[in-house]
């Protein structure tokens, strides 16, 4: 018989992100949630996240509507490759299950807009990953920007620099390839775009942006022996490529883009791959003032002008 005091869980990918998102959800959740079903096309991952979890009764399906439609499921957690979201999100609200969908939402806007539609029709919570607008840091700069100290915002220039390591891991796995993952910029960099549209209280209404792959090709591939595979690689996985710079990538490892907003606030944001200082950055321009913000080191200062 089921407990109807526990909420029940079906898991959708069990890999790196998975992993560490339902481990700090069962530490948290204090015995009230249970994971009931999961799905993974590599069963030896599914188990070895449900031993991590101390979840081994577990059911291990062979589908993830196997998953989806197991008995008692409250909620779904989808942390599928990013093409996937759309059918795994549309399914569980077919099944009228709660949803948290890993970001980004799907990879066209024609998926987001049939995941929405489905949404609407449902009565369930449904929540997508965007864990930075509950980061103190972004939080305090919401804060400080809501207030009125700094006046209007005026411009803001923001970027994304990974480090190599995390660089050349997504450019080993199946972020490689955008038909898994979608353009980098939306598989990596939405938290950014995210934050920007939700500091400036609007959307785009023109954008334009220009990118390449200009660092992880073959012929930077002398690199890994001269730095060594550390430096190129910031996690295991069983099923990533060999080497990032022989990838069979189709992705730009560096992009800069510009944005301007209905309510005439201009943005500019940069990011690259392969950095020896990674830097996740935003510069605010505002008619009273100026705040810079930091995440690797925490940092957030600002100043009206006078």
């Amino acid at each position: 018989m089921l407990d109807r005091n526990i909420v029940n869980v079906a898991i959708l990918g069990c890999g790196y992100r998975s992993c560490v998102v339902v481990d700090h959800l069962l530490k948290e959740s204090l015995g009230t949630v249970r994971i009931a079903s999961v799905f993974d096309p590599d069963k030896e991952v599914a188990s070895g996240a449900l031993e991590a979890w101390g979840q081994k009764d577990s059911g291990i399906c062979d589908s993830y509507q196997e998953a989806i439609e197991s008995d008692g499921i409250d909620w779904v957690m989808v942390f599928s490759p990013n093409a996937y979201h759309k059918e795994h999100i549309i399914h569980a609200f077919k099944c009228n299950k709660h949803v948290f969908a890993e970001k980004p939402l799907a990879v066209s806007i024609e998926d987001c807009q049939e995941v929405f539609d489905m949404h609407q029709q449902s009565d369930r919570l449904f929540a997508t990953g965007f864990v930075l607008r509950y980061s103190l840091l972004y939080r305090k700069a919401k804060e400080i920007l809501d207030s009125g100290r700094l006046g209007k915002i005026i411009s803001i220039d923001a970027n994304e620099n990974l480090s190599s390591k995390l660089g050349g891991y997504m450019m080993s796995n199946w972020r490689r390839l955008a038909k898994y993952a979608g353009p980098y910029i939306l598989e990596k960099c939405c938290h950014d775009i995210d934050l920007l549209n939700w500091y400036c209280k609007s959307l785009p209404s023109r954008v334009a942006s220009f990118g390449g792959l200009n660092m992880f090709i073959p012929g930077h591939e002398s690199l890994r022996e001269k730095y060594g595979e550390e430096h190129f690689r910031n996690q295991p996985d069983p099923h990533a490529v060999d080497s990032p710079f022989t990838a069979d990538t189709d992705q730009k490892d560096n992009l800069v883009s510009i944005l301007e907003y209905r309510n005439n606030i201009r943005a500019m944001f940069q990011t690259t791959m392969s950095n020896a200082i990674p830097e996740r950055r935003m510069y605010f321009s505002c008619t009273e003032g100026t705040m810079v913000l930091e995440l690797f080191s925490g940092m957030l200062r600002y100043k009206c002008i006078g």
